[in-house]
């Protein structure tokens, strides 16, 4: 029988059905994590920092109290692939409405026939690229 000896754990801990996650807070509540700044605004003994009188402060209180760094929101990829959608559709509509409502010139254009103003100002022709090589080489 000495051999056979039955271990039994009577450890409470193993018996609670809840375990708190921060033990070291004895029996102070164990409040959840949620910036003040999410709460309403109005509706608070203290408006400042949208606390109630004899409400329990949270264990974290100096990050999540209304002097913490603001917590912004940002939309989701969705969101954001619409709001560029909208935003291009919105310019190119935009470019589409200015160019059809664009005044006529209050002008006509000259037309010159074949020869441009060669003939019609007396002056010499364009040089091109093949005409300078082909005198250069006659030289």
């Amino acid at each position: 029988m000495l051999g056979r000896v039955r271990f039994e754990s009577t450890s409470q801990y193993k018996k609670k059905y809840y375990v708190d996650p921060e033990p070291q807070i004895g029996d102070y509540p164990n409040l959840p994590q949620r910036f003040a700044e999410e709460r309403p605004q109005r509706g608070w003994w203290d408006r400042q920092m949208r606390r109630n009188f004899g409400e329990p402060i949270a264990e974290q209180d100096e990050i999540l109290n209304m002097w913490a760094p603001t917590q912004y929101w940002s939309p989701g990829w969705k969101t954001v692939g619409k709001m560029w959608a909208g935003f291009i559709v919105t310019l190119g509509s935009v470019y589409y409405l200015i160019s059809q409502a664009r005044a006529e010139r209050p002008y006509v254009r000259a037309f010159y026939p074949y020869g441009g103003l060669k003939e019609e100002l007396g002056g010499v022709p364009t040089r091109t690229l093949a005409s300078s090589i082909e005198e250069a080489s006659s030289v």
